[in-house]
């Protein structure tokens, strides 16, 4: 296949992807930062590939020349998943490692005279609704966050950039198709943790809004798929993303299939009023649901075509079933738990 450095190894998008290519045949290097331990999905350890200890916001990652130059001449394709995936109003942390760290890893593979799969985000699309083609990259859009907003700058530097590259787009990564597991519940797993424990009773939604929820096993076999047939790819946008997206009604429906847990009364965002809430929820929405709230309130429709046809097919379906197996897992993970009976006042 090809020596493949892949950054942001030890996460959990990187860590699954690792595995996944090693056993396609690559020879793979993890580049680590302060964690060393990559692991799978399933948390099982990936063994048997080599490792850098480097920081992508630093020249030359922080290696010496040496290090520089013998890294360089090793590798011949980088996989680029490292980033700062915080839901947050934009950080020095989210520039340093999304932007800054994209321009590092665009001069190594230069240097290196690599192929760069650069892992971006459906959501540089910003606030953008309606139907969002893989061939589009506009730049009038508001956005959510910093984490939407960085990766859009990330993608720009990719694109504008003369080396061979890719780019795939996932949606947001949840759990895996067959069982619902995650090795890190970050995304919107807090969200659906506040929801599920009672702790926001209410929240501003548009009746439309929805969500483009993706296993993590489709993104990261897209991702190898890309890898192993480049030339295919290259130059192209994939959308890994689900085909059908999510309504936010999944989210009570779900929640109230399951004994002990809570579900949140959607409202419209016109009228919704953050005073009207208790002290306590107040604090837990201010601390937490307001970040998530802005995506409740649009409708993206991420297309997919270019890259079913490459892989021949789709998404396996995102449907209640699946979301069913998505909180089954929380639950049984420890990370959701229940705080009041079901049918309790």
């Amino acid at each position: 296949m090809g020596r493949v450095l892949i950054t942001g190894s030890a996460g959990l998008l990187g860590g699954e992807v690792t595995g996944r290519m090693k056993d396609a045949g690559w020879e793979v290097i993890g580049l680590v930062n302060r964690n060393p331990d990559i692991r799978r999905n399933d948390n099982a350890p990936v063994e048997g590939i080599a490792t850098v200890r480097g920081n992508i916001t630093q020249e030359r990652f922080g290696l010496s020349q040496e290090e520089w130059d013998g890294l360089s001449s090793h590798i011949d394709f980088i996989v680029h998943s490292a980033a700062v995936t915080d839901f947050t109003e934009e950080t020095d942390l989210h520039r340093a490692v999304n932007v800054e760290g994209t321009k590092n890893v665009l001069e190594l593979t230069k240097k290196a005279g690599a192929k760069l799969l650069h892992i971006s985000t459906a959501y540089v699309a910003g606030d953008r609704e309606g139907e969002i083609l893989e061939t589009e990259f506009d730049e009038g859009q508001g956005f959510t966050n910093g984490y939407e907003a960085t990766k859009f700058r990330a993608e720009k530097l990719v694109r504008e950039s003369d080396v061979r590259w890719a780019i795939a787009r996932p949606g947001i990564v949840l759990g895996d198709h067959p069982n619902g597991r995650t090795r890190s519940f970050d995304t919107i797993y807090p969200i659906l943790k506040v929801f599920a424990e009672g702790w926001v009773k209410t929240m501003p939604a548009a009746a439309h809004a929805t969500l483009d929820l993706v296993p993590i096993d489709y993104v990261c076999e897209g991702i190898v798929q890309m890898a192993g047939r480049f030339d295919e790819a290259e130059g192209k946008v994939f959308h890994l993303v689900s085909g059908r997206p999510t309504p936010l009604r999944a989210f009570p429906e779900t929640l109230l299939k399951f004994d002990g847990l809570s579900s949140p009364a959607w409202v419209d965002p016109e009228s919704f009023d953050i005073g009207s809430l208790p002290p306590s929820e107040r604090r837990f929405f201010q601390r937490g649901a307001e970040v998530y709230a802005r995506y409740f309130t649009r409708n993206p429709q991420f297309d997919d075509r270019a890259y079913r046809a490459f892989a021949g097919e789709g998404c396996p379906p995102t449907n209640e079933e699946w979301w069913e197996r998505i909180v089954s897992y929380a639950i049984a993970a420890g990370f959701i738990r229940a705080r009041k009976k079901k049918g309790a006042a």
